[in-house]
């Protein structure tokens, strides 16, 4: 998703007005970034992963639950 948010970054748009001249997606595109760079343990790979807490892991699910609610509710779309 990081992927397309930077590909198509104007396709993107958000429920929530932001004033002109501001970047409506990149509330999402920060809270993406944060759960793919601060919980490698989750996303596999040669390198090594970054000890995770409980707190972290908590705060995670947290943000990825909220994350998959602003998509599947409209409140960030992707338009054609």
């Amino acid at each position: 998703m990081l992927g397309e948010i930077k590909n198509a970054r104007h396709k993107f748009g958000t429920a929530i007005s932001t004033p002109a001249g501001k970047d409506a997606i990149a509330p999402a595109e920060a809270m993406m970034r944060a759960l793919w760079e601060g919980q490698t343990s989750r996303h596999g790979g040669q390198a090594p992963t970054v000890p995770e807490t409980l707190e972290a892991a908590r705060a995670g699910v947290h943000l990825a639950a909220a994350l998959v609610q602003w998509f599947v509710s409209g409140a960030v779309v992707r338009t054609p």
